[in-house]
């Protein structure tokens, strides 16, 4: 007997029901929600993202700062969220799965830039992403229960798109009938899919030469803030902000440029040089160790106004400084930022002379280059073997592959060292660990050594101590509690530098020290920091000392980092290359010149170079001449700067 054979999908209709026939519209229909869907996922994603930027704005309250936002700004950075999403959806082919993990991202996004702005007062940047290598060290700065919160929370919206999109499935199977083949859905895929893949890529290429994206943004009336980071995500918004700050050129060439001018500049600052080292001795740093110690997070809380510690935890380093060349150093930045004032003390280099983008040149340019110009031209090989040692894990700020690129030969981390020791409960190696390694490295050493060490003790979180130091002032009890572990710290400090000051006069090789802090730690309240002025929360102390007769050089009242190395040699009364009176020379007018702020040769802060004398900006000027030929130029001088020129 003849038997008709079943329909396909005759199985997948409920017994009872009727299968709807298809629709011509049904196609069209389901495009248009998914359009729907896909942009209101995106403009939620957008403008939550902005909104909790706007929690942590330090001049505006969330809600006007949210309302003063350019609407066609905002109106970009929710179509560039669109392609990212529409983009998701085509590789996904599921619309749940997308919007759990558009969301999971944007909270995850949403979270770090709000953590950070809390704690450094600082945006998110792209090139943050490199600290998720640092897992142990993020999970102590944002807290065991705050991990756990927001993980769990991640993997709750996940659970909870993939749960949704099984019941709908099972909802849904059997009522309606396929109305678009497979070929044609890939189809569609593929083609919505390369449309948002290309405008994301115009996102990420945001500062490309003739970029679209950047020009759709010029044109809404972005105003761009290369001057400050935090004003510039203020103004645009947070996701214009991160566009801005994908990589750049590090610097333009400028207009003068060439092998001509790089030669006159060079024989200029020679004759400059050889004028000063004919008062100088030309063996003053023969046979002697150099030693370039960063302090992480010391600095003087006496600069901080309304705080009052029941004891002085640096009474020795002052008492150093006040005795020796020294004084104050504007730091680049406030409760982070070592690398980048470590990168200046190690090149001579300005950090405010690069682009804008460029906020941490040991990631960006250093670690992309075989070899990178740095002080170790004159004060490392053939003169001095090199070393550098930190107490963390090689990959923090990617100094294992920083280090060799600047010039030094070995460098040792906390698995390499002998000295591990920490104070009571404190979770990083003490200060007095990092003298007593430095202090075995010069004695073990065959011959003179340049030593580049940089400490971990007062990193944050502060905890740790058992007799915390007790501090009044406008703080709730929480935070005296954290400034009370951060100024213990201190105190450890100071009494490791005073062992590590009597070692060195009992070591009889000749040995001098530069000793610096990076930045303030990030324990102090907004309304100390208020109060205290700018100066204050960028101020950090150095001193140059040594177990031998070196000259006091007076200093100017803040000075940059990147003069530090210069300061050095003057209180050695060593000689100079040509790239070192050019740095001389900028500091007798810009003695300091940071994101932060820029003083004139008076100490006066002043807001743009147009504040400054022809003699400044002509200085200026020069260095940044120098500073693109060193590091995306074509090196002209990279040679001739670095030989030393006979009084």
């Amino acid at each position: 007997m003849y038997m008709a054979r079943a329909p396909r999908h005759a199985s997948l209709t409920p017994r009872g029901a009727r299968t709807r026939a298809p629709h011509r519209w049904l196609p069209w229909a389901r495009g248009a929600l998914a359009v729907v869907l896909t942009l209101v996922l995106a403009a939620a994603i957008a403008l939550g993202l902005e909104w909790v930027h706007a929690l942590n704005d330090p001049w505006k309250e969330p809600a006007e700062r949210f309302a003063a936002l350019q609407p066609d700004v905002l109106g970009l950075g929710v179509l560039i969220t669109w392609a990212a999403v529409v983009l998701l959806l085509a590789l996904t082919g599921s619309g749940w799965l997308t919007a759990g993990i558009a969301l999971a991202g944007a909270v995850f996004v949403g979270f770090a830039d709000w953590f950070k702005m809390r704690l450094r007062n600082e945006p998110l940047f792209p090139t943050d992403v490199g600290y998720l290598r640092e897992a142990g060290l993020l999970v102590d700065s944002v807290g065991v229960a705050r991990v756990v919160a927001l993980f769990g929370a991640l993997a709750a919206i996940v659970a909870a798109s993939w749960g949704l999109s099984r019941a709908v499935a099972r909802l849904t199977r059997g009522r309606w009938r396929a109305t678009t083949s497979r070929r044609r859905s890939v189809a569609l895929r593929v083609a919505c899919g390369s449309v948002a893949a290309a405008v994301v890529l115009s996102a990420v290429s945001f500062n490309q030469e003739d970029n679209l994206t950047r020009r759709a943004y010029d044109t809404a009336g972005a105003f761009w803030a290369p001057w400050s980071q935090l004003d510039n995500y203020a103004k645009n918004g947070f996701l214009a902000g991160l566009l801005y700050n994908l990589p750049a050129t590090a610097m333009d060439r400028p207009p003068d440029y060439s092998a001509e001018t790089m030669a006159g500049l060079v024989e200029r600052y020679r004759a400059v040089a050889a004028g000063v080292n004919a008062t100088r001795d030309p063996g003053a740093l023969a046979n002697t160790n150099i030693v370039l110690v960063l302090g992480e997070s010391v600095a003087d809380p006496a600069n901080l106004a309304g705080v009052e510690p029941a004891e002085d935890p640096l009474p020795f380093l002052r008492q150093l400084i006040a005795e020796n060349t020294g004084g104050t150093m504007l730091s680049s930045g406030y409760g982070g930022g070592t690398a980048n004032v470590e990168f200046e003390v190690l090149t001579g280099m300005a950090v405010s002379n690069f682009q804008s983008q460029v906020h941490s040149p040991f990631q960006m340019l250093v670690a992309q280059a075989e070899s990178f110009p740095s002080w170790l031209a004159v004060l490392g090989e053939p003169a001095r073997d090199t070393l550098t040692l930190h107490p963390y894990v090689p990959s923090f700020y990617r100094r294992e592959v920083v280090y060799p690129v600047l010039g030094f030969g070995r460098s040792e981390f906390i698995a390499d060292m002998g000295h591990t020791e920490k104070v009571e409960d404190d979770r990083y190696v003490s200060d007095a660990a990092v003298f007593a390694e430095v202090m075995d490295e010069l004695r073990a050493a065959d011959r003179p050594l340049l030593v580049n060490a940089v400490t971990m003790q007062n990193h944050g979180p502060q905890a740790g101590y058992s007799d915390p130091v007790p501090v009044s002032g406008p703080l709730t009890t929480d935070e005296a509690a954290t400034i009370g572990q951060y100024l213990r710290g201190l105190a450890h400090t100071d009494a490791a530098l005073r062992q590590f000051v009597a070692d060195l006069a009992a070591f009889e090789e000749p040995t001098i020290v530069l000793y610096y802090g990076d930045h303030l730690a990030p324990v102090w309240p907004a309304a100390v920091l208020e109060q205290s002025g700018p100066r204050a929360q960028y101020s950090t102390p150095w001193v140059v000392f040594a177990n031998f007769p070196t000259t006091k050089v007076p200093a100017a009242p803040l000075t940059g980092p990147n003069q530090l190395v210069t300061q050095m040699l003057g209180a050695a009364g060593a000689p100079i290359t040509p790239y070192g009176a050019l740095l001389e020379a900028v500091a007798a007018e810009v003695p300091a010149m940071e994101t932060t702020m820029m003083l004139d040769s008076a100490g006066v802060v002043v807001p743009s170079e147009e504040g400054l004398s022809e003699r400044a900006r002509a200085a200026l000027a020069d260095y940044r001449l120098v500073q693109y030929d060193l590091t995306v130029g074509e090196g002209y001088a990279a040679e001739a700067l670095f030989v030393t020129p006979s009084g």
